[in-house]
């Protein structure tokens, strides 16, 4: 077991590196074409998930295709942060990559929720908030204008490549195989997916991850313009602070409060820190700033770790992987690339300077502004789904009941 903690510390510390970089140097160097780049990450995402899941629920195998993929993994975020003159060639290895990071991170999973449990995950999980805390921390150090050892994000996402190489030397420790040797079919994951329950979650996720790709793809370089590189690093700091401990407090808060608590704390968490967001374009202090970076901990950790408990206690062990990987498709890489179509026309878009102007806001950070609709639409969306995750809630619930009564 000790050998999961190893490899999830050192894969988010290069995680880190590539997701706290990818905003501002994309933004700075790209300009409107990033959003491109960001959807190839986004279309990605559920592919890798999907192919890994699929390949793993098929061939009950999970170590050898780690091996192959995870050594992939170092030239293409290298690559990534090396061709600053040409969007396209960017694209490429943005879309490449993030496929092997999805693919990787969903053979990792599968394997420690098989071999521990999901109640010994969310233990487990934490170290790989702890190696993406201290990446940014040191980050920080090095983007630090006295020290100044770093100048560009091109250079933090190179050095993010590093730290792949060390989880290589912990592989030989996963499993080699899937527990379940039941007959897989594809079908029988489609035929799932198609029921109230799922169809319900799968929509509401959309909208879900429609707001939350604003913190991977915009949040970077908004703290960039408000009070430089080194600040980005800074934020995600805050960030993750309390990831650990919330992390560590999961059993608990399922065991008193049931796991549809995770994505109530999530969305609430998500309201405080938009509502702040949208505020602060007015003019804030850093500090200030970097405090309402705290409540993102919760909104990222509660629905992740919410939804890995819906899919353990909705879906058959031997689908739970290509279960996951059209979870994937059709909510976080669906939700996440409406979402970014929608915030890259509202940034570039006037509509930032006339919402100040008719909010009377005073003090505004003239390069910032345009982030203010962007703040606002995920504000709003939140604000939208937390009571249909109550009625969702009861639906499970009464859905549980009759399965019970039926076997």
């Amino acid at each position: 077991m000790i050998s999961f903690y190893f490899i999830l510390f050192f894969y988010f510390a290069g995680l880190g590196a590539n997701l706290s970089s990818l905003s501002p140097y994309l933004l700075e160097n790209f300009g409107e074409n990033a959003e491109w780049i960001f959807i190839s990450i986004q279309l990605m995402v559920p592919v890798g998930t999907l192919f890994a899941g699929w390949l793993s629920d098929k061939t009950k195998k999970i170590r050898l295709f780690l091996y192959y993929s995870l050594g992939l993994t170092i030239p293409a975020q290298y690559f990534l942060f090396s061709f600053s003159d040409d969007w396209k060639i960017t694209m490429l290895f943005a879309g490449i990559l993030r496929f092997l990071l999805s693919a990787n991170y969903q053979w990792v999973v599968i394997a420690a929720l098989e071999k521990t449990g999901e109640h010994n995950f969310s233990k487990i999980r934490s170290s790989g908030t702890l190696g993406f805390l201290i990446v940014q921390l040191l980050l920080f150090i090095l983007t630090y204008p006295t020290l100044n050892l770093l100048k560009s994000p091109l250079l933090t996402g190179k050095l993010g490549s590093i730290f792949y190489i060390i989880p290589l030397f912990f592989l030989h420790n996963l499993p080699k195989e899937r527990i379940s040797k039941q007959e897989f079919k594809f079908k029988d994951a489609l035929v799932h997916i198609s029921s109230k329950i799922q169809i319900i979650f799968f929509m509401l996720s959309f909208f879900f991850y429609a707001s939350y790709q604003i913190v991977d793809n915009y949040n970077g370089r908004y703290f960039q313009l408000s009070f430089g590189l080194e600040t980005v690093y800074l934020s995600w700091v805050f960030a993750v602070l309390l990831e650990v401990p919330f992390l560590l407090s999961i059993t608990r808060i399922i065991h008193k409060f049931e796991f549809f608590s995770l994505f109530y704390l999530s969305l609430i968490a998500g309201i405080v820190r938009f509502l702040f967001l949208s505020y602060s374009v007015s003019g804030t202090s850093l500090l200030l700033l970097l405090l309402f970076q705290l409540p993102h901990a919760i909104l990222f950790i509660g629905f992740y770790m919410g939804s890995i408990h819906f899919f353990r206690r909705t879906v058959p062990v031997h689908i739970y992987g290509s279960v996951y990987g059209l979870y994937s498709i059709f909510s976080m890489s669906l939700g996440g690339m409406c979402g970014n179509l929608l915030s890259g026309n509202l940034l570039h878009s006037d509509l930032g300077f006339n919402l100040s102007l008719f909010f009377s806001m005073s003090n505004v950070n003239e390069k910032a502004v345009s982030f203010l609709p962007i703040f606002l639409m995920a504000l709003f969306i939140y604000t939208i789904i937390l009571p249909f995750f109550m009625i969702l809630s009861r639906l499970y619930k009464i859905d549980q009941k009759n399965h019970h009564i039926n076997s």
